[in-house]
């Protein structure tokens, strides 16, 4: 794509609020069944291994899985269900650099979900370790949970209808058919 794709785009061909939240939607019922085996798989290896390797590994996994399908295909299963893109300056789908900075939120969110999660098991010194920080990891998460509500609000509020993530990543949400 050439570097003027994006500011040739209208503004109807950003992807807004409430279709980015029914793409979300759409994840967790593509995503539900296959997470709930990959739980299972994990914990069970977990328990088995008396060891917290495994959750801290499927933690790992939905956050390499939700990159890999925004460099490779350009968006997880619910924007690809719905047809919208995410897409960098140059009209592309985001480097992996993009992708990254992209989920930061998700991303801190995730490690801040495996301290509490991994402090729930009584294994070795990781689970031990991770219990002192779960009171912190808790109230952390609350303020993530603003933060991260502050910058869905973006999409409201920006002409492109660009997340704060967005912003920071150089990309944009928009209907395939536009690009």
């Amino acid at each position: 794509m050439d570097n003027n794709k994006v500011e040739r785009l209208e503004q109807e061909d950003f992807i807004g609020f409430w279709r980015r939240v029914l793409a979300t939607i759409l994840d967790l019922i593509v995503i539900l069944i296959p997470a709930v085996i990959v739980y299972w798989i994990f914990n069970s290896l977990a328990i088995s291994l008396h060891s917290e390797i495994p959750i801290i590994l499927e933690y790992i996994f939905f956050v390499v899985f939700d990159i890999f399908m925004i460099v490779r295909f350009g968006g997880t299963p619910g924007k690809l269900i719905l047809k919208i893109k995410i897409i960098n300056e140059q009209g592309n789908y985001p480097t992996l650099k993009e992708a990254l900075v992209r989920n930061i939120f998700r991303i801190i969110s995730l490690v801040i979900s495996m301290v509490i999660g991994v402090s729930l098991y009584d294994f070795t010194i990781i689970s031990t370790y991770f219990a002192l920080w779960a009171p912190l990891a808790n109230d952390l998460s609350k303020i993530l949970g603003s933060i991260m509500l502050v910058d869905y609000l973006f999409v409201a509020l920006n002409p492109r209808k660009r997340a704060l993530h967005d912003m920071m990543a150089g990309t944009y949400v928009v209907d395939k058919s536009a690009i």
